[in-house]
């Protein structure tokens, strides 16, 4: 099962890879809404300086409008990154579920050649308890026939000293 293993170091790799590149993105979307409250806060700032000087109040629609198109860049990245995430995510599942398939097929091949091991034993054990029992029986008929021998060979001295 060589090859499964390696193929369960191949499939951690990636995983570990794919796991990366959602935190990479996370970091990412978290920058972006850095920035999105930061933008948020610069517009207040102005609004306040500008609703507290008359000469800033004339600038202040232009910097609304552009701070409203980087905002909504913004937005619309971070919604990229999240739809990325969400597919890096996927793609972290895939990776996950390849490798629990090979895990488990590693697993239940263990799981057999433990059995296999474990059944072999078993047999040798019997095999051992049989040939201790043939043994056994081996040695009891021998003693047998040597009583029986010696039960001959005194019937046969009786008989030759009543002869």
């Amino acid at each position: 099962m060589r090859g499964v293993g390696g193929l369960i170091r191949l499939w951690k790799w990636r995983l570990d890879e794919r796991r990366r590149i959602v935190v990479d993105l996370e970091v990412l979307r978290a920058g972006i809404e850095r920035q999105i409250e930061r933008l948020d806060q610069e517009l207040e700032h102005e609004r306040k300086v500008a609703s507290q000087h008359y000469e800033a109040g004339y600038g202040f629609a232009a910097y609304r409008r552009a701070n409203r198109e980087r905002r909504a860049n913004l937005e619309m990245s971070r919604e990229e990154v999240i739809d990325r995430i969400r597919a890096a995510q996927e793609d972290v599942n895939d990776a996950f579920r390849e490798l629990k398939k090979y895990e488990l097929v590693l697993e239940n091949w263990e799981k057999r050649e433990r059995q296999k091991q474990e059944l072999e034993r078993q047999q040798q054990q019997e095999q051992e308890r049989l040939a201790k029992l043939k043994q056994q029986q081996e040695a009891e008929q021998a003693k047998l026939r040597e009583i029986e021998a010696q039960k001959l060979a005194a019937e046969k001295a009786r008989q030759e000293e009543q002869a």
